[in-house]
């Protein structure tokens, strides 16, 4: 009885161990599986931590790549302004310690360039990122509208022997002739019209109303030309011989241009004295204009005599040197003594006068007196004709090109 109730508490003791062991087992499979469970999720985490961190730093050096090409556009935009557009660009240029930028500038017409930019992040030998951006700019410029060969305030027109205006001439005042001066055009005059001299080939036109004279911010003109730098002349800036460039700058006196100096406008021009352009000297308007003029501007009288010449740019249509005179002197703010100045001349306030062999392109005056065989041959172009600052501003974005390729 004693041994069948011992071996009962035995087979009861094997039954709890047995099931102690069967419930270990169990909680170690759980174990298992819920370690398994957080391992799977961790890493899961894990990769989406290092895909995030992996995506972060692919856009923050995507938008590197892109200021860097938008450094590359900037500065091409100074250099077109400081070189008056003959920029054609530079390779692998670092910025700090990010990247470098490469740009590229092609001619799209005579006024327009394509700036290509590429920024690399963080060189252009092995660059983790890259991003090219492209721009059409062009030069910014103004419309002024010169719509008569001659136009001039109530000082009026005098035409003295075989003078002649080959184009459109409006006179506030009268028109008055004498010799053999010829107006091909029509004439207009808000008084009267003599007769037989000067011969209008047009239809005379008297009694009419006061025209509106073109009008030219002076201000503008001259901080556009500040813009690039004064000049203090001490009296006389002379230049004399070789090739230069002029433009923008201010010059604090008088600027003479004389002998065989050949000078390339390059921007806008401010003297606050005079300006003399003689014996052979020439002032060439920068061919990177295109079809656009630009401005010299000069608080004194403006001359140019004996072979001196003022030139447009060989584009079609040209682009002109607008000479503009601020002075209030009725007959001494623009005196044009020979051939060879294919220019416009602008004096609202004073007086001009053409003579000798003189030809010129336009000019607005208080009043005009043209003499002996001078020639004023109008372009038709300048009836909507457009100025510009140049360099020093003037190249700018065009709206609506900027773009990733």
């Amino acid at each position: 009885m004693k041994q069948e109730t011992r071996n009962k508490k035995q087979d009861s003791l094997r039954f709890q161990v047995s099931s102690l062991k069967l419930k270990s087992g169990q909680i170690l499979v759980i174990t298992v599986i819920f370690l398994a469970v957080i391992l799977i999720l961790s890493t899961s985490l894990f990769t989406s931590v290092t895909a995030f961190l992996k995506f972060g730093s692919n856009s923050i050096m995507r938008e590197q790549a892109v200021h860097l090409a938008e450094a590359g556009i900037d500065k091409t935009l100074w250099q077109l302004n400081q070189t008056a557009g003959t920029y054609t660009g530079e390779t692998n240029t670092p910025v700090g310690t990010t990247g470098t930028f490469t740009v590229a500038v092609t001619d799209k017409s005579p006024g327009i360039k394509t700036i290509t930019a590429t920024g690399f992040v963080p060189n252009a030998a092995a660059p983790k990122e890259k991003q090219i951006i492209k721009v059409d700019t062009s030069i910014s410029s103004e419309t002024i509208s010169f719509r008569y060969a001659v136009q001039v305030g109530a000082g009026g027109v005098n035409m003295e022997n075989s003078s002649q205006i080959n184009g459109n001439v409006y006179s506030n005042g009268n028109i008055t002739g004498s010799g053999t001066s010829k107006i091909t055009g029509d004439a207009y005059a808000v008084e009267t019209i003599s007769s037989p001299d000067p011969t209008v080939l047009g239809t005379k036109y008297p009694n009419q109303p006061p025209s509106i004279m073109p009008t030219i911010d002076y201000q503008y003109w001259k901080d556009a030309a500040t813009a690039g730098g004064t000049t203090n002349c001490g009296g006389d800036c002379s230049f004399t011989s070789g090739f230069i460039d002029l433009g923008p700058k201010k010059f604090v006196g008088n600027l003479i241009l004389q002998n065989t100096v050949y000078a390339t406008m390059n921007g806008p021009i401010y003297v606050t004295g005079n300006v003399d352009i003689k014996n052979s000297a020439v002032l060439k308007l920068n061919n990177n204009f295109g079809s656009n003029g630009t401005v010299i501007i000069s608080d004194g009288k403006i001359t140019v005599q004996n072979g001196g010449s003022i030139m447009p740019t060989d584009a079609n249509p040209k682009g002109y040197i607008m000479a503009v005179s601020t002075s209030t002197n009725a007959s001494e703010a623009i005196d044009i003594k020979n051939e060879g100045v294919n220019a416009i001349f602008y004096a609202l306030e004073g007086g001009a006068t053409i003579q000798n062999t003189a030809q010129l392109t336009a000019l607005v005056a208080k009043t005009l007196k043209i003499k002996n065989e001078a020639v004023l041959n109008y372009d038709e172009g300048l009836a909507s004709a457009s100025f510009s600052s140049g360099p020093g501003g003037s190249w700018a974005i065009r709206k609506g090109t900027y773009h990733f390729k």
